[in-house]
């Protein structure tokens, strides 16, 4: 990889790191129901949601191989999702979003954490 791709792609996943740890803050110990009942929340979450699959995008237009590099971090799924919640804001299953955040963002989120520790290690002996 590229060093300016390289550098973007550990940006990126920065950010999936980043937004994808304000979702459990924001939810807190919120069951579905309470959940479905506050806008201001799942609208906090749903923006989350929408970075975390921005910057998949972001990372696929980068170079598509690191979807297949990479396959815990779930680019195209997460790609897919952010375009149904701009898209298809009308038609958003809180269901699935609540789901969402609880099946799959953990896992990508500690799959761009550990790319990013990963490279941090490499710097600090490189340094």
């Amino acid at each position: 990889m590229k060093a300016d791709t390289a550098s973007q792609f550990l940006e990126l996943c920065g950010h999936i790191v980043i937004w994808g740890e304000r979702i459990p803050v924001f939810i807190g110990d919120m069951d579905f129901e309470a959940f479905a009942k506050d806008e201001i929340t799942y609208l906090a979450v749903w923006k989350c949601v929408e970075v975390l699959g921005e910057a998949s995008a972001k990372i696929l237009r980068l170079d598509e191989a690191l979807d297949a590099a990479y396959p815990h971090l779930m680019l195209r799924s997460a790609r897919s999702m952010r375009n149904q919640l701009t898209h298809g804001y009308t038609s958003v299953d809180i269901g699935i979003l609540w789901r969402t955040v609880h099946a799959f963002v953990p896992e990508m989120v500690k799959a761009a954490r550990s790319i990013v520790e990963e490279a941090g290690k490499g710097n600090e002996t490189a340094g």
